[in-house]
């Protein structure tokens, strides 16, 4: 058992957190990337591909990218690294297990890392059970502890409670890849289309669920901030995160004004990153915030 003094942290998450690189600079997080295959060319997230670039290559792609899980020697050099640097404790929040093998990896990997160094590092591995900032978010938080001087019994307490309350929000504008993915037929995409149908579906627990569908681009800010407005706990008191694609700063600046009306203070913005994008399409909108905790 280490003294809260002696204490050195390590925290680490997946570039499919959607951590922006400032964050992850300020903060100190470490970020273990997926891969992803567009025409044959595969790129590390976040380290050789931008989602802005992503985007375009996914429009203009003859093929459908294929996406996979971090390298277990990616893992393995973190839990190393970590080591040398003399932490006494890492902390690591990743993608739903359900989603990707991302999770079984990092598990993986710690039982390799046990067996050659010995368990003087306590590596501790949080499935979030959720997609994109929803998890990104407790990554942030727990360094923001850790530069608090918080204990890592503290930190971890904190990651694991806020993951269960984070939920997310999600309006697609253009149904091609959904069509593309094989997600809906050809006909419900053009059906849906013509007849201006926009699905929002829920981030939450484990799932990406379509809940409902709205009529028109400018519906779509409306009811995400009213569902966020409706499942948010202290609105006035957090900040909620904007995740946008390939969409304009008009229906962006939408979503922020409604979601000011509702009683949210604290508002952020960053791009949705490949894992999102590659089934939603770039052609999306959403927003993250902390709502009730899930059981």
């Amino acid at each position: 058992m280490t003294d809260k003094k002696t204490e050195k942290i390590c925290i680490f998450t997946d570039s499919a957190s959607d951590i922006t690189h400032e964050e992850a600079e300020r903060w100190d997080i470490r970020v273990a990337p997926l891969h992803v295959t567009v025409d044959d060319k595969t790129f590390l997230e976040y380290y050789e591909i931008t989602p802005q670039e992503y985007w375009k290559m996914l429009e203009e792609s003859e093929s459908f990218p294929q996406t996979s899980q971090v390298s277990m020697e990616y893992f393995l050099n973190i839990y190393k690294q970590a080591h040398e640097d003399g932490c006494t404790h890492c902390i690591g929040v990743l993608i739903n297990s359900s989603g990707s093998g991302t999770y079984q990896a990092a598990c993986i990997t710690r039982d390799m890392f046990y067996d050659e160094y010995g368990e003087d590092m306590v590596i501790e591995l949080i499935d979030s059970r959720c997609y994109s900032y929803t998890y990104g978010k407790v990554a942030v938080a727990g360094a923001k502890m850790r530069a608090e001087g918080k204990s890592f019994a503290e930190i971890s307490a904190e990651m694991n409670s806020l993951v269960k309350g984070m939920k997310a929000y999600v309006g697609i504008y253009n149904l091609r890849i959904l069509r593309k993915s094989g997600r809906i037929s050809g006909g419900a995409a053009f059906v849906g289309d013509a007849l201006g149908l926009r699905p929002v579906a829920v981030v939450f627990d484990g799932s990406v669920d379509v809940m409902c569908k709205v009529r028109g681009d400018k519906a779509v800010a409306n009811k995400l901030a009213d569902l966020a407005a409706k499942d948010a706990v202290d609105r006035e008191h957090q900040t909620v995160r904007i995740m946008y694609g390939d969409v304009s700063e008009e229906q962006i600046q939408a979503l922020e004004d409604k979601l000011k009306e509702k009683g949210f203070r604290d508002i952020e913005r960053s791009p949705l990153g490949i894992m999102v994008t590659s089934n939603t399409g770039p052609k999306a909108l959403g927003v993250i915030f902390r709502g009730a905790p899930r059981a």
